[in-house]
Order: structure tokens, then sequence, then C-alpha cells
């Protein structure tokens, strides 16, 4: 392995961490919490799905990322270094951030500096999916949060516990496994990684994913109130319409099409507790994910590019 591929892993890591930490409510926003999971257990689930996920399945926005065109290493360096920045400040913050939306964006304003004429048609149908899909999972939750709800509604106390219990780590893995299928087997295209990268980069995601209180605590507390059947249906509906989407060949956003869930939840529920200036703030993050990413790494391409020494594509 060159310097420069042992700059990308490191930097990698770095950023898949810091997406854990972003994302991380996904995982523990009231799921492995109210099923009573401990650490290492949540860990090992998250761990466990995301690395088969991006083995057994991420073969289908690893081709999505070869489509977008090629890049010069040095390149590849500089979009790791911006992607982290970014996901660093919003984390403090409590936001939530798309690694794909913003991942895209950086890569296109690569490609438009280099003056490359032909960028892949397909972007046009991606831009289609990251805008209807939180919709789908709005309306796609809020069904199945009805259906569990009149399902369960004369279950006995210890049933319903065990119920939620089961499909809480059910949920997680699943939800890791779909996580790893899209959003990480994008970048593991991207970058080219082995079998050994991907594993170590699930790990660091799991990490990250449960040091992710602030968000957590955003998602269960400042955005919505809802309880673990709707958390558990918000999840799994937004998994399942990225699984969609990863079979077309699509990277999107677990967060966006998470959030629609919940908000579709939270619509199908009596009494709705809505934060409305935290709702706010999440919409607008899901607009300019793409346009920070694209932005950002266009500047400073545009300040850096004399300075930039160049390496093979």
């Amino acid at each position: 392995m060159n310097l420069i591929g042992l700059l990308d892993i490191v930097l990698l890591i770095v950023l898949i961490y810091l997406f854990g930490l972003n994302n991380g409510a996904v995982f523990e926003g009231g799921l492995a919490g109210s099923a009573g999971f401990n650490y290492s257990v949540a860990a090992i689930t998250v761990g466990l799905g995301i690395l088969l996920g991006t083995i057994l399945q991420g073969e289908y926005t690893a081709s999505y990322a070869k489509t977008l065109g090629s890049m010069y290493a040095t390149y590849g360096l500089l979009l790791l270094v911006i992607q982290i920045f970014l996901f660093y400040a919003f984390t403090l913050v409590n936001l939530p951030l798309s690694i794909t939306q913003s991942f895209v964006g950086g890569w296109l304003a690569i490609l438009i500096v280099e003056g490359v004429k032909h960028i892949s048609e397909n972007v046009s149908w991606l831009f289609l999916w990251w805008i209807i899909s939180p919709f789908i999972a709005l309306v796609f939750s809020a069904v199945l949060h009805k259906a569990l709800r009149r399902l369960l509604f004369k279950v006995n106390i210890s049933t319903l516990s065990l119920f939620i219990r089961i499909s809480a780590l059910l949920t997680v893995f699943y939800t890791s496994f779909v996580l790893g299928a899209n959003n990480v087997g994008f970048i593991a295209g991207a970058y080219s990684l082995t079998y050994a990268e991907i594993a170590i980069l699930a790990v660091f995601a799991s990490l990250g994913a449960f040091k992710a209180a602030g968000m957590s605590k955003a998602i269960g507390e400042d955005l919505i109130v809802v309880g673990p059947i709707g958390i558990i249906s918000a999840v799994l509906g937004g998994a399942t319409i990225l699984l969609v989407l990863t079979y077309l060949k699509l990277p999107a956003s677990l967060t966006t099409v998470t959030m629609g869930g919940l908000i579709g939840v939270g619509f199908s529920s009596k009494p709705r507790i809505f934060k409305t200036d935290y709702l706010r703030w999440i919409i607008l993050s899901w607009v300019i994910a793409f346009l920070l990413g694209f932005a950002t790494v266009y500047l400073s391409l545009i300040i850096l590019k004399p300075f930039i020494p160049f390496a093979l594509m």
C-alpha cells in the first residue's frame, strides 16, 4: 500500500467514526434503550450488520460510484478531509448529515473543476429519488405504525415487552445491514476497499454509533416524542425504502428516510408532539447537504488546485 492509500484508510476511519456518531441515533435513538441492550450487544449487532451488508450487497451502490467517473488520488484525499470537517461541524450542533449527498456533491465539484464534459445521466435520477424518498418513507412508516398498533392492541404487557425487545434487536441489525449495503458500499466502491478494510470501517462505525448520545437526544426529545413501537416503525420503514434504493443502485441517506419515517409516525400518533423549530433545521440539513459538499470542495479546489500534487487516477 502506497502513502496515498494509507492516508485514505486513516481518513476513512475518522470519517466513518464521525458518520456513526452523527447518524448513530438511527441505531440508538430509543431502540437499544427501550429494549434494554447493553453496549457490547448493540455494538456487535451494528458492526456485524454493516460488515455483512457491505460485503453481501455493497456491490449495488459501489457500481454507482464507478459511473460518476475517476478522480486524482490527491483529490480523493481532499474530499475526505472536507467530509470530516462537515461531519464534525454538524455533529457539534446535533444535526444529521447525509454522507452520500455531501460526498456526491463534492465528487461532482471535482469533475466540474477538472472540466469533465459528460457527467452520468444517473445523477438527475438520483436527485429525484433523494427528494421523494423521505415522503415515501413518511407514508410507509405511518401505515406500518398503524398496523403494528392494531396488531398489538390486545397483547399483554409481558408479550409486548418481549416483542419490543426482539423487534428492536432485529431492526438494529436490519438497519445496519442496509446502511452497509448502501452508504458504506458506495464509499467502498469509490475508494476500491478490500474486505479487510471494510471490516475495519464497520468496527469504527459501530463505535461511533453508540457514542451518539447527543444526536439520540436530538431525535428522541428535540424533534418528536414517540414510543418504542413508533421508533421501530420509523426506522424499519426508512431502512426498507433505503433497501429498495440500494437495489436500484442509488446511494441515499438513511437519516433522511428515517426522519421522514419519524414524521410519518408522529402524524399517525395522538397526541402529536413535534418540536417545529428543530424540524425546520432538520429539513434545512436535507437541502444543504449536497450544496455544502459541492460548494466546499469546489471553492477549496479553486484555491488549492495550483498547489495540489497530482497522483495516479
